[in-house]
């Protein structure tokens, strides 16, 4: 196992850095602002940071970040790992699994698989900082440590394979710790791999325990889901939902999040925003997407709109 070196200082990051990475981590990057060929801006600088990666005893691969966002980009994953978790001590990422959104914010991880039939696709703005921890179990044939390998194998069995949920405090402080450039080489590998560990734990002892009576809730709460994503135009109320969900306001609020990475209404704003830029690239006026998804002012609307996908509306042409 090479020595691993200490943090980095911060450096400039250009598309080229971010396309190298993709190719070595099957990782598809698209810089809206940039147009469709990132090659032909090689050398522009889109983030300023650290990025360490390092590949821990367990054979776990680790990618440790610090980043301020300078243009907005998107990553789509093309490779497949039986688990990938994200850990987000700062910032918010803004996550797409097969359809379905999630946000991860600071305090939380997510756990998922990835392969071709769960493509995980995420989003961010410029002028963010970004603090984040990623680990990735390789894929099949890669040398896993068997302890390792068998909490992989019981979560998988106790499912849902993708949830989000907050993390611990003291897995937080061990985490934070790791960034630090005064940690040593041999402490951050330590410290990761105990992290991963509490991680399976923590998650697998929620799964074992509410399993059972997050059934017939989940199913509620996915019905909730669905009207949002199959009616987003439509005047939701939370009161409303809340009763579709038998559950009071305040428990619909506080479980959607725990279920879905998000809040009710944060889903449905990018629910709406989805359906609006369908309707843009179907030819339809930046105003009439607005009302069509259920925006009363095209200025909100325009706004929500830079805010999430990085261009304004009316850059968005229609597919011919």
């Amino acid at each position: 196992m090479k020595t691993q070196q200490p943090l980095p200082p911060q450096q400039l990051f250009s598309v080229a850095h971010f396309l190298d990475f993709g190719a070595r981590y099957s990782i598809d990057y698209h810089f809206p602002g940039l147009g469709i060929t990132p090659a032909a801006n090689s050398a522009r600088t889109v983030m300023r940071g650290y990025v360490d990666e390092l590949t821990l005893p367990s054979g776990i691969l680790a990618t440790c970040s610090d980043l301020q966002v300078i243009e907005p980009w998107h990553s789509t994953s093309l490779g497949c790992a039986p688990l990938y978790i994200l850990v987000v001590l700062e910032g918010n990422v803004q996550l797409n699994l097969n359809g379905k959104a999630w946000r991860v914010q600071a305090g939380m991880a997510l756990a998922t698989h990835l392969g071709e039939q769960q493509v995980l696709r995420a989003c961010h703005q410029s002028d963010e900082r970004l603090v984040t921890v990623s680990l990735a179990l390789p894929a099949a044939g890669a040398a896993v440590h068997p302890a390792v390998a068998a909490h992989v194998s019981a979560w998988q069995q106790l499912g849902p394979l993708t949830t989000a949920w907050p993390v611990a405090s003291y897995v937080l402080g061990g985490l934070r710790q790791a960034l630090l450039h005064t940690t040593t080489p041999l402490a951050r590998q330590l410290t990761l791999e105990g992290a991963l560990l509490q991680l399976l734990g923590q998650q697998m002892h929620e799964n074992a325990t509410n399993n059972a009576n997050l059934r017939g809730e989940r199913l509620r709460l996915e019905q909730v889901r669905m009207i949002l994503e199959t009616a987003p135009e439509q005047p939701h109320t939370l009161e409303a939902l809340a009763r579709t969900a038998a559950m009071s306001t305040a428990s619909l609020r506080s479980k959607f999040r725990q279920a879905y990475g998000d809040s009710v209404f944060n889903y449905l704003r990018d629910c709406r925003l989805a359906l609006a830029r369908r309707y843009l690239l179907e030819g339809d006026s930046v105003q009439e997407a607005a009302w069509k998804a259920g925006y009363a002012h095209a200025t909100n609307f325009a706004t929500a709109f830079r805010r999430r996908y990085g261009i304004a509306p009316s850059d968005v042409h229609p597919v011919q």
